[in-house]
């Protein structure tokens, strides 16, 4: 495993530092404050996208459904924001 900094991320991917830390779809790793990028990740992800894939960033999978889909009672801080499903 090949941990690059922000700069050389930038540069193999020859993007910006700036668009790195916009893109939420690239993957990258963080260690303590700093923010690090695994080479082998970037180049699947590289690989990835010029399949025509999606690829996510976030390691787990979302449930299509709402967490408390099932639930009748939802409370939320802010009165006005009450679902009609809800009231």
């Amino acid at each position: 495993m090949t941990l690059l900094t922000i700069e050389e991320a930038a540069q193999f991917l020859r993007l910006t530092r700036r668009t790195l830390y916009q893109r939420a779809d690239i993957p990258r790793v963080r260690y303590g404050h700093r923010l690090m990028f695994v080479k082998e990740d970037l180049e699947k992800w590289i690989r990835m996208r010029s399949e025509g894939q999606e690829v996510s960033s976030d390691k787990h999978v979302l449930s299509p459904e709402p967490v408390d889909a099932g639930s009748s009672n939802v409370y939320h801080r802010n009165p006005l924001f009450v679902l009609s499903r809800h009231r």
